[in-house]
């Protein structure tokens, strides 16, 4: 496995002493000597090798500092390291040349002012390309002869180009104690990173291990930070081992790795999706490698291996996103007896003999794609197509080519004839872009063109092609928010804002509760060849209790849960605190939660307010950023609510 630490040194004394400093300490790392010239290109090989951190000192430390990504210790030049040079010479009356970084040159200088020595002083500049030896040996020549100067104090620079023109030349040295201290801040910033990175990808990781397809993700110098449970069958290697190594450093005669790691690679390189099927006498698999991109800079790759079964499955590839191309549900499929929702539906209806753009904005699982589904079926495009497709399930660069499609010969991987996006699919009908506030800036700027022309072109391609689309947009997230904060272009919003539903959520709908749970009481007894005959006032008022934070979706899946396991008879108190604990939960939380959505709409902005100077530990400006209001409103609310 690569070292994660080198040590680029200026001159050899050093490094025999940090390699004994860094056996002491138990610090693995990699030493390399060279002075300024040679520090950058030995940093850069050292980044691209998988260095997560590299020591060195001063100046060189500054140089390398501003061209590499990974973190940069310093060795210090401390006050004791200039004096220990210095003090012997306070007596001689002779005035001492110092050349080298500011940093060691304006620690020479305070205490030379100290011990009453005068000096004479040359600043290298930090950028190589800044300065030239020639004129700092001409300069140096200079003041020696009219000064009269006979020792010369400096770095490692400085005394490799100097030392011909003194009797005398010093070189500033590093102590051991500098050198400890560094190794000790070095294996302080590795254990933080570590635990930073644990952190962001422990989560994810734990989520992916549960997925069939291999994913395997790399940084942008090839080193592995993801590597899910599947990715073991098809690269033969131990998923903890595998994570910090290079596909270089793993040594596997899997049958699929030598193509994983070809196209991870390739992807590095050109920036380009790539799309293949690899086929051997026992299965089909669909390999997709796709670049991650942030800041419009490539920051690593994300190779998924699925196991295809059949060819009608290899077709379908493409629409593992995609809920279908015709609508299933109508208005009379939304199951409600809220005077909101009945008004909500009314609006729907008359947006629907329309061809203007839609939004609809509620939380996971309030119904918002039904909405979508109904408005078209009810639309003079019902005979069309209805394509949906979810913004977030796909990266940027898949989520082009699935919207827009792609000629033949685009990219690696594309179709020799080309394929058609998901707008040209959509002609003539409506597209359902769900979860649209997930999508990137790019890929908004390409949105609000196609909206405002009606044309779309290929990836590859240079035909504009016509459409005739509705869109219907959905998000779970507050755009207008999202626009304030600069996330979501404000002239996209509008143009996808002009008509408009607020879907609530279910703990707004008390009386829904009840409504819906008889209903999906006749849905599973259908479905599942059950008997449930109905429920008990006591589980309809446990039910009512509960805030319900995954909307209607939760309400069917707890009622699903509940009617599979008890198979007959009526639903009872006891049944929803045996089989769906987190309802009949009465904890601190869940007593805070129940209480924070009663009273008037007024009254639970102040609570919520309340609730979140409490949880941002009384930090207004927190508090205020996470309910996604101003600092004055939220003045406003907590003097409303003393």
């Amino acid at each position: 496995m690569s070292k994660k630490v080198y040590a680029i040194i200026p001159y050899k004394e050093l490094s025999t002493l940090i390699e004994q400093s860094s056996n002491e300490l138990d610090l693995d790392l990699n030493i390399r000597e060279g002075h300024v010239e040679a520090a950058l290109p030995a940093a850069r090989e050292a980044e691209k090798n998988g260095a997560e951190i590299i020591i060195s000192r001063g100046g060189t430390a500054d140089i390398i500092r501003k061209h590499i990504k990974i973190p940069v210790v310093d060795i210090p030049v401390s006050d004791a390291d200039i004096l220990r040079i210095l003090y012997p010479l306070r007596d001689q009356n002779k005035t001492i040349l110092v050349v080298g970084f500011k940093n060691a040159v304006y620690k020479c200088h305070s205490i030379a002012q100290i011990l009453g020595i005068k000096i004479k002083e040359i600043t290298v500049p930090y950028e190589t390309k800044s300065y030239n030896f020639d004129y700092i040996k001409h300069k140096a020549d200079l003041l020696i002869k009219k000064y009269n100067v006979d020792t010369i104090i400096g770095d490692q620079t400085a005394c490799v180009n100097l030392q011909s023109f003194c009797e005398s030349l010093y070189l500033i040295k590093s102590s051991k104690d500098d050198v400890m201290q560094a190794i000790d801040k070095t294996k302080d910033t590795l254990a933080s990173y570590s635990s930073f990175i644990k952190s962001k990808i422990a989560p994810v990781s734990s989520v992916l291990d549960f997925i069939d397809d291999a994913i395997i993700s790399t940084n942008d110098r090839g080193i592995i930070t993801i590597f899910n449970k599947s990715a073991e069958h098809y690269i033969s290697s131990n998923q903890n081992s595998a994570i910090g190594k290079s596909l270089e450093e793993i040594e596997s005669d899997n049958k699929y790795f030598k193509t994983i790691k070809e196209s991870i690679s390739n992807v590095l390189k050109t920036n380009t999706p790539e799309y293949q099927q690899i086929d051997s006498k026992s299965s089909k698999c669909i390999l997709n490698t796709t670049p991650i991109i942030i800041d419009s800079k490539t920051r690593g790759v994300v190779a998924s291996m699925k196991n295809i079964k059949d060819e009608e499955e290899i077709n379908q590839r493409h629409k593992n996103f995609i809920n279908g191309f015709s609508s299933r549900y109508n208005f009379s499929d939304i199951i409600s007896r809220d005077p909101e929702i009945l008004q909500i539906i009314e609006r729907a209806k008359y947006f629907a003999q329309t061809n203007a753009g839609i939004l609809i904005q509620g939380e996971s699982g309030v119904g918002k794609e039904i909405f979508a589904q109904s408005i078209h079926s009810s639309s003079s495009r019902k005979d069309k197509p209805f394509v949906a497709v979810n913004c977030a399930a796909l990266p940027p660069q898949l989520l082009e080519s699935e919207l827009f499609g792609y000629e033949g010969g685009a990219f690696t991987g594309a179709q020799r004839g080309g394929k058609k996006g998901l707008f040209e699919l959509a002609d003539s009908g409506t597209l359902f872009l769900d979860e649209i506030s997930e999508i990137d800036q790019n890929m908004q700027v390409k949105f609000l063109r196609t909206f405002e022309e009606k044309q779309i072109k290929r990836i590859g391609g240079s035909k504009l092609i016509d459409i005739d689309v509705q869109i219907i947009a959905a998000t779970n997230r507050d755009l207008n928010r999202m626009v304030s904060e600069g996330d979501f272009r404000a002239d996209l919003f509008y143009r996808i804002n002009l008509l408009k539903l607020d879907i609530p959520p279910l703990r707004n709908r008390k009386d829904d509760i009840e409504y819906l749970t008889a209903h999906f009481i006749k849905l599973f007894n259908r479905k599942h060849s059950l008997l449930i005959e109905s429920i008990s006032e006591e589980a309809v008022i446990l039910l009512k209790d509960y805030c319900w934070p995954g909307n209607i979706r939760e309400l069917k899946n707890v009622i699903e849960r509940i009617a599979l396991t008890i198979r007959q008879g009526n639903i009872k108190e006891n049944d929803i605190k045996t089989l769906a604990p987190e309802i009949a939960e009465k904890t601190e939380t869940g007593i805070e939660t129940e209480s924070l959505f009663s009273g008037t709409m007024t009254e639970i902005k102040c609570k919520a307010a309340l609730n979140a100077l409490k949880e941002c530990h009384y930090n207004k400006s927190l508090a205020a950023r996470k309910l996604g209001i101003d600092r004055s409103t939220l003045d406003r609310l907590l003097d409303q609510s003393s």
